[in-house]
């Protein structure tokens, strides 16, 4: 499983956001080599400039929550990915603009309709 939450002050049109969304499930599903029916990505509405500093602008930031033990490479593999879907979406960004933090969570940690998943 991989869920995701993107944040972004990206100004993305409609069908940016299709690709984007599109993109980054693929491109995790293949780092961590997964189905991608068990892969989401739930971007998040922009940030208007009035709510972030000036080092957001232009920036997106991708926490992906999963499964753990995956290894440095599978991890590698997703940094890149999802760098890779971002540009071919938005063109390049610029340094530190595409910011991806990785979260691992046990079974005993995730619940699913009302039942942790340790308890399926």
């Amino acid at each position: 499983m991989a869920t995701m939450v993107a944040y972004t002050a990206l100004e993305l049109t409609e069908a940016q956001k299709r690709v984007l969304c599109a993109g980054v499930e693929k491109g995790a599903s293949e780092a961590f080599e997964i189905d991608i029916s068990i892969t989401e990505l739930m971007l998040m509405p922009t940030i208007p400039p009035e709510c972030h500093g000036p080092s957001v602008t232009g920036q997106i930031t991708y926490f992906v929550y999963t499964a753990p033990n995956k290894t440095d490479e599978q991890k590698r593999r997703l940094v890149k990915n999802l760098y890779d879907a971002t540009v071919a979406v938005t063109g390049p960004l610029g340094k530190n603009k595409v910011v991806v933090i990785i979260k691992e969570h046990t079974n005993n940690n995730v619940g699913v309709d009302g039942v942790l998943k340790s308890d399926m």
